[in-house]
């Protein structure tokens, strides 16, 4: 039967598609929500699973159980988003030696640097820059940040998740300003 439903798949049947979907998402979803501690995540990871399910469907193989299949890419979805998830913090760790109130430095390219992070800091919601300092400046886990504020390990990783992503755009819009204003000083 399984074995009947990899064939379909693999010859585009999108009714057996569905059926797989139907049968599947739950499990993957509530994997991935364990996983990731976040239910707007699971989310996310678990309609990729599908979509590459669907995608690269020819290379599902009819001698190897769909359930197997199906998780073996739930796995490699959820490492991807660990390895992405860990790019991520890395690049945010760099701005763990940010002074509080921005001290000079002496490379002036640092001094700009550490300008604009400190303004794009001063840009989160209060809640948001306070879980950003605890975890990035001062050290603490997810579950000393949650206890000291009494809210949930999961806030704190939501928080944590939109402050990087404001931060990043905000950094990467600096950063594109910046080489655009050195071409055209350059140009002129």
């Amino acid at each position: 039967m399984e074995r009947n439903k990899v064939l379909a798949l693999k010859e585009g049947d999108y009714r057996v598609f569905n059926d797989v979907f139907e049968a599947y998402w739950n499990k993957v979803y509530i994997y991935l929500v364990k996983k990731t501690k976040n239910s707007e995540v699971a989310k996310d990871l678990t309609q990729l699973v599908f979509i590459k399910l669907w995608k690269y469907r020819q290379t599902l193989s009819d001698q190897i159980g769909l359930n197997e299949q199906i998780f073996r890419k739930t796995k490699q979805i959820f490492i991807d988003w660990l390895r992405q998830e860990l790019r991520n913090r890395n690049h945010i760790m760099a701005v763990d030696n940010l002074p509080q109130a921005g001290a000079i430095l002496a490379n002036e390219e640092n001094l700009e640097t550490k300008r604009d992070i400190y303004i794009a800091l001063q840009t989160l919601p209060p809640k948001r820059k306070q879980i950003f300092e605890l975890k990035h400046i001062h050290g603490y886990s997810y579950k000393e940040i949650a206890a000291a504020l009494k809210i949930s390990v999961k806030t704190v990783d939501n928080q944590l998740t939109k402050a990087n992503l404001q931060l990043r755009k905000l950094l990467q819009m600096s950063v594109f300003t910046a080489i655009g204003i050195d071409i055209i000083n350059n140009v002129a």
